[in-house]
């Protein structure tokens, strides 16, 4: 059945590559190469690249010599040594054709200049393979549900255990090692953050040695990966009691900007105009300026993706995108807060795949 889904997806991006007025295409991205064909590789330094002739709804892989086999008998392969290099490889497999696709977002400039050796026009790939992955099947779904079971489960775990004198390594680490015991979570790729009192003031701060103490906010950001497919929550609680009138204040804003974000989300409505139903909440309440970043961004295969959720993406939301929500206000040398929430856009509305409190007074941590 999977199989029949993997081919599926190739003949679509087949058909959207004719729209385009493109006849073959190299995708290199590992994600865009796990969607169309379920297997994942690892490239380290070497050039892989999936060729598709969209004319023929063909697909080829070339691979480097170490790795034969790596398709596991589903696809062609046309594999290169490594002291040839794979420009001969590449030649042979997209022969000739006037307009050849690539992933330049991924691709190095150096691989750049082995495709310019191409007697073709070497254009973008651009949002085609994009279009695909934005739209979530039920096995995609039913996957990141479970990847947002376990981000959940994680923050009920460590809340029990925060204590003053942990230190945000030490939750961090502690996070990791809950989530770790999940068949099928994938530890060589994921994102921890755990940021406390002044650190969380900063969106993207790294852990370290700061211990909590009482009255601390402590911010969490983390992910799970699942089966290829992620998770992303983030929760701010607070070490015995909130202590600060401002970090309250401006929790209870994110959680309104929160709440009211995902109240907007349904066919039909842009991207642009969810972001500002959480940006308008923080706008009014004084803190515009301290809103840094983005609504949110695209989730699935790659933990940011299409589609994101900005100020200025005229994007029309469909059944089966998912995308975060998550507004945040970040007070230098105060503290911050950011609360974030996984989405998939329905035929009706939306549903919240995270299911974790935000309410406040769920989160003071009592020991």
């Amino acid at each position: 059945m999977f199989m029949k889904t993997l081919e599926e997806r190739r003949k679509k991006l087949c058909r959207l590559l004719r729209e385009e007025g493109i006849q073959k295409a190299v995708i290199g991205e590992p994600m865009n190469i796990v969607y169309l064909t379920g297997i994942h590789i690892v490239p380290y330094e070497r050039f892989y690249g999936l060729v598709a002739d969209a004319e023929k709804e063909e697909f080829t892989m070339i691979n480097p010599g170490v790795d034969t086999g790596c398709m596991k008998g589903t696809l062609r392969e046309v594999t290169y040594q490594d002291e040839n290099g794979p420009f001969e490889a590449v030649k042979e497999v997209v022969g000739t054709c006037d307009v050849l696709a690539v992933d330049k977002k991924y691709y190095s400039m150096a691989v750049g200049e082995l495709f310019s050796g191409l007697q073709c026009r070497i254009t973008d790939i651009g949002m085609c393979a994009a279009k695909l992955r934005m739209y979530k099947d039920d096995r995609e779904v039913e996957t990141m549900q479970f990847a947002a079971k376990i981000v959940d489960e994680a923050i009920a775990y460590v809340s029990d255990r925060i204590r003053p004198g942990m230190t945000e390594k030490e939750l961090n680490m502690m996070l990791y090692t809950y989530m770790s015991r999940y068949p099928g979570f994938i530890t060589d790729e994921f994102i921890i953050l755990v940021l406390a009192a002044a650190n969380s003031a900063n969106p993207h701060g790294v852990s370290g040695d700061y211990a909590f103490k009482e009255g601390d906010i402590v911010l969490m950001d983390f992910c799970a990966y699942y089966n290829y497919y992620w998770s992303d929550i983030t929760r701010c609680v607070f070490v015995g009691e909130a202590k600060d009138p401002k970090l309250v204040e401006i929790y209870e804003i994110v959680r309104r900007a929160n709440l009211a974000a995902i109240s907007a989300v349904r066919p039909g409505v842009k991207a642009k105009e969810i972001d500002k139903a959480a940006r308008d909440v923080i706008t009014e309440a004084g803190y515009g300026e301290l809103f840094l970043h983005r609504t949110g961004h695209g989730l699935g295969l790659s933990v940011h993706e299409e589609p994101y959720i900005t100020a200025v993406n005229e994007l029309v939301l469909e059944e089966g995108m998912t995308f975060t929500i998550e507004p945040g206000i970040y007070i230098e040398g105060t503290g911050g807060v950011r609360i974030e929430d996984d989405i998939l856009v329905t035929k009706d509305g939306c549903r919240i795949l995270t299911g974790t409190s935000k309410k406040l007074e769920d989160h003071i941590i009592r020991y």
